[in-house]
């Protein structure tokens, strides 16, 4: 018989003609005519998402229930509910619905020529969003000189762009440098980033003195490391080592913080006879090898089984409102992060919350227990948001405006 070998498709092409220059031309016209067309939605889309919260502010009503006059507390309220409402249909993040919204609102009022180039799609949403961002960080008097600038560098790769903007705040900002470093240094922070496959990135927010001591630090001693006889690891994953080994104190123990890492392991994994991932607290599935390593070092064990046979407490009496212990490690471990639609906030960092008002009825059992963020806690007993729990874990949002969406079921 004879064998057939596999045609690749062609790609579906509106120009197909027999000339190759005249196709490629072609669709150089229709990605031009896509990042267009993108351009001009974004920019409408960042539009929106600002008259949404300034309807918000005008009227909070929709959002909260407001007695009488709107005190401050209701209109902040109202903008965190528009901004979730905005955040679940969209199916973005909230901190994203709230920086689109003000960069719009930051372009429309502060360089109108370039926001009306952006919303004819003549300028890069990339490139918008690097110029409100300019924006916001220096005082209004430069504005006008901002907004032609950008307009005649508009055509410029975004990273270009960036420095053009950067070197431009620079030359312009009335405030000495020394002053904005002081103030950009309470900005400070440090993040973890999961990513697929057991791995995370951890990062720094640092001044620059620091950050560039802390590498160098690192770089020198990986440096040393790949020197030594029989080292088979590449730079890179030594100055990984290096920095993890530090701030861990792996190799001293008598400077290395206790710490609690939270591993909810299968009984069948555990015992070697199973490969199903386990959850690392705050992170999400991890291997089995990984998991039984983390078991064998830890200094003691919670027992929670994921069947029947267990010993956590899942329900207690009506009349006790906070969970035990037992049960508030067994919702952390369940839950992962906050309920909310789309939240990712870790669940050690939320308040326990029962679905049911416990004042109203509500019962302290994991079926009625769920972790919410504070600010989505918030949100569901003062504003106009509503939970109802479903089977199997689900729970159901409604937003004040009548949208309504589903958070994922907890992973036991």
């Amino acid at each position: 018989m004879t064998e057939i070998a596999p045609q690749t498709p062609a790609p579906q092409a509106i120009w197909s003609g027999p000339d190759a220059h005249e196709r490629i031309e072609w669709r150089l016209a229709e990605a031009e005519v896509a990042a267009w067309q993108a351009a001009r939605a974004m920019a409408t889309q960042m539009a929106a998402m600002a008259d949404v919260l300034a309807e918000a502010h005008r009227h909070p009503e929709v959002f909260v229930v407001v007695a009488d006059e709107p005190t401050d507390l209701d209109l902040r309220i109202a903008y965190d509910a528009a901004i979730a409402d905005l955040a679940v249909r969209l199916s973005i993040a909230e901190g994203t619905a709230a920086t689109l919204a003000h960069q719009a609102a930051t372009l429309r009022a502060r360089a109108p020529r370039t926001w009306a180039a952006f919303r004819a799609g003549e300028i890069s949403a990339a490139n918008a969003r690097r110029l409100a961002d300019t924006l916001d960080s220096i005082p209004e008097g430069a504005d006008a000189e901002v907004d032609a600038r950008a307009l005649e560098l508009a055509q410029l790769a975004p990273a270009r762009f960036g420095e053009r903007m950067r070197s431009l705040r620079e030359r312009l900002h009335p405030r000495p440098l020394v002053e904005r470093h002081a103030e950009a240094a309470e900005g400070r922070t440090a993040s973890l980033d999961p990513e697929p496959d057991g791995m995370a990135w951890l990062g720094f927010r640092l001044p620059a003195p620091a950050a560039q001591a802390a590498w160098e630090r690192i770089d020198a001693t990986a440096r040393h490391l790949a020197g030594a006889p029989g080292e088979a690891r590449t730079l890179g994953q030594l100055r990984a080592d290096v920095g993890s080994d530090l701030l861990t104190g792996a190799h001293d123990p008598e400077i290395a913080p206790r710490v609690t890492v939270g591993v909810l392991v299968p009984m069948m994994t555990l015992l070697g006879l199973a490969d199903e991932p386990a959850t690392l607290d705050g992170y999400g599935p991890i291997d089995a090898d990984t998991a039984r390593r983390l078991a064998a070092h830890a200094p003691s064990f919670h027992r929670i089984l994921t069947n029947p046979v267990t010993g956590t407490v899942l329900d207690v009496d009506r009349t006790v409102y906070r969970p035990p212990a037992d049960l508030t490690r067994w919702l952390r471990l369940r839950d992962g992060t906050c309920r909310f639609s789309g939240c990712g906030k870790a669940a050690k960092n939320c308040d326990i919350d029962h679905t049911w008002d416990w004042g109203k009825g509500g019962r302290t059992a994991a079926d009625k227990l769920a972790h919410l963020s504070r600010r989505h806690h918030t949100l569901k007993h003062h504003s106009r948001w509503r939970v109802e729990p479903g089977p199997g874990g689900i729970l159901t949002w409604t937003s004040p405006t009548g949208h309504v969406s589903t958070s994922d079921p907890p992973p036991f």
